[in-house]
């Protein structure tokens, strides 16, 4: 259900920088990009082999909200960042690697793209970006290889906190972008160095790009509002950003850099997204929505085993008609969705409140301490 409040009640809903934020539709964002994900491994030359396997760019929606939320956490509460970044990520990553590497010891032939690498096994758990023959640049749990840059990018914010705490997004930018330049200029062969040089680095300066936007936004809220069309023109933005991200992907992005092909329209979805939120409280007001965006951290790493999981044991057969394929898509994200929100409910939720009180000396944290 979409919700909006307007006239005097958005007047009196003004939020200060100092309170609780709203973002809610961040996490219908996750929700999707984790969706668009497992839709892409399903029909993947892997899974069922279609000719529309699409969604891959949903890791670009990602990025951008992750430097988003890294800027706007950092800057509202600085204290212990790294160490709030690791009870956030590590403890189920760690569990399903370990849990992985136990089921490669003793049944290896399972999985093709994972083996009984103890060096491989240590990258991947100080998330380390190493290169193997039979794996290339994945690490022992397959999708982790996106939470080696998220590891980057706390420890280059973490710093520039200790240089400056009101500066340290800006910071974080420049020293990401110097990194990437001065090894692209060094001519650095290493695919571990290499790693740090990719295009997709620039989607969390885009996620940070939009976290000053949205200050400006506090400034000028009330004038805005006034605005009769902004609320059209920004769904408009979204739903043509939503679907030119998927097109621009079934097109091989054009040819264009990855950067401008996904990272320009994920920038103008989580963008659009979040001034609809902050300007005209237009919301995705839905539980089991927000619920799998709550869990899309679980879903995104979980589903590659489910979905070949199933398919190789269960759901067998390489040609099925339209009817029966759309019903194994259907499927295959219910599963995956709800053992994703099976874990986070009965594992992550319960893990992290632990962690938290026990290192923090706090509770579960606020909507404005998303990951």
């Amino acid at each position: 259900m979409i919700t909006t409040r307007g006239g005097a009640d958005a007047q009196k809903d003004v939020v200060r920088r100092t309170e609780p934020a709203l973002l809610v539709n961040l996490n219908t964002l996750r929700a999707i990009a984790a969706i668009a994900v497992v839709y892409s491994h399903i029909t993947s030359e892997a899974g069922l082999h279609l000719r529309l396997s699409i969604g891959t760019r949903g890791v670009d929606i990602f990025f951008v909200i992750s430097g988003f939320i890294i800027a706007y956490i950092g800057s509202r509460n600085s204290d212990r960042f790294f160490l709030r970044r690791l009870i956030r990520v590590v403890p189920f990553y760690w569990v399903a690697t370990l849990a992985l590497f136990s089921v490669v010891l003793v049944a290896p032939h399972l999985l093709r793209s994972t083996q009984p690498d103890i060096v491989q096994l240590l990258c991947s758990l100080f998330f380390i970006p190493r290169e193997t023959a039979y794996a290339g640049m994945f690490p022992t749990l397959v999708l982790g290889w996106s939470l080696n840059y998220e590891m980057y990018f706390y420890v280059i914010f973490s710093l520039a906190l200790l240089v400056s705490k009101r500066f340290a997004p800006i910071l974080c930018c420049m020293a990401i972008i110097t990194m990437l330049l001065a090894i692209t200029a060094s001519g650095a062969q290493n695919p571990s160095v290499q790693f740090y040089a990719r295009p997709l680095v620039f989607e969390f300066v885009f996620g940070i790009g939009i976290f000053y936007l949205l200050y400006w936004v506090e400034q000028h809220r009330a004038a805005l509002q006034e605005a009769a069309a902004g609320r059209i023109c920004l769904l408009l933005v979204l739903l043509v950003s939503l679907v030119a991200i998927f097109y621009v992907e079934s097109q091989q992005g054009f040819g264009l850099p990855r950067q401008i092909s996904s990272g320009i329209p994920a920038f103008l979805i989580v963008l659009s997204a979040l001034l609809l939120e902050r300007i005209y409280r237009v919301t995705v007001n839905n539980r089991p929505l927000f619920l799998l965006g709550e869990s899309s951290y679980i879903l995104y790493l979980i589903h590659p085993y489910v979905v070949y999981g199933l398919l190789r044991t269960v759901l067998r057969g390489e040609h099925h008609s339209l009817p029966v394929t759309i019903a194994i898509i259907v499927i295959l994200l219910a599963v995956s969705s709800a053992i994703a929100i099976a874990i986070h409910l009965w594992f992550e939720k319960p893990a992290m409140v632990f962690l938290r009180r026990r290192i923090l000396g706090e509770g579960l944290p606020r909507a404005d301490q998303m990951r």
